[in-house]
């Protein structure tokens, strides 16, 4: 298991280069189609002005679920303060859906920022944003995490890129190559932005999220993305 991680490369706090080949091209979302994917937000940190960013998914009415990284987007070795987050749920061209700051960040209690890529950084990096004031169904209906739904067939993953900040765009027919306990490794490549974005598989109940984009992989090998999947203690509300 080492080796395998030669080939990760973190998306720490969204300052990694793109790692998508030719031909790894996603479908870019049109205006008509973001309306069914309006739980999918951006996530921008206030001070980051880099032009950083992550994106994240309305679970609940006043929880989005991302990557734990994402939250050092101002110091690699501190968390930004709650109030400096923004979800711009549905966010296109500059409008949104709704908008609201977290209230209180949740990291994952295994997830360790210091602690350098390794399989319980990458299975552990996962954070849940406590929104000040929850987005009513009616603006906003909630992508739910379905921890049991299978992940043996086509996947899809959909988040904002550096190379389309205002608009979703989504990979379909992602297939799960390896999984190591937590973790996911996929064969669609993400690039800067898609950290913290859902790895979605279609159930009876429609679309849940299975999984959160941790990592890229740029080293010889099928796998380009790693996912973190969230556990049943993490995701219960305290």
């Amino acid at each position: 298991m080492k080796r395998a991680f030669r080939l990760i490369v973190l998306l720490a706090a969204c300052f990694a280069a793109p790692m998508a080949a030719a031909g790894d091209d996603p479908v870019r979302l049109s205006d008509a189609e973001h309306l069914s994917w309006r739980a999918i937000g951006r996530i921008n940190v206030t001070g980051f002005d880099s032009g950083g960013m992550c994106t994240g998914t309305l679970i609940a009415p006043d929880l989005v679920l991302t990557a734990a990284h994402c939250l050092f987007a101002l110091n690699p070795n501190r968390v930004v303060r709650p109030g400096q987050v923004h979800f711009l749920a549905g966010w296109l061209k500059g409008g949104y859906a709704a908008h609201r700051v977290a209230a209180e960040i949740k990291l994952h209690p295994d997830y360790d920022q210091a602690n350098g890529i390794n399989f319980q950084t990458l299975a552990s990096d996962l954070a849940l944003l406590r929104l000040a004031a929850p987005i009513p169904p009616d603006e906003v209906q909630p992508l739910p995490a379905d921890l049991g739904a299978a992940d043996g067939g086509a996947l899809s993953l959909i988040g904002y890129r550096r190379d389309r900040t205002s608009a979703l765009s989504r990979h379909d027919d992602c297939r799960v190559l390896n999984r190591w306990p937590g973790i996911l490794g996929l064969d669609c490549p993400v690039v800067f932005g898609t950290s913290g974005a859902p790895v979605l598989t279609r159930t009876d109940q429609g679309w849940r999220v299975i999984a959160v984009v941790s990592a890229g992989s740029t080293g010889p090998g099928r796998i380009r993305t790693v996912a973190a999947k969230p556990d049943a203690t993490f995701l219960t509300p305290e």
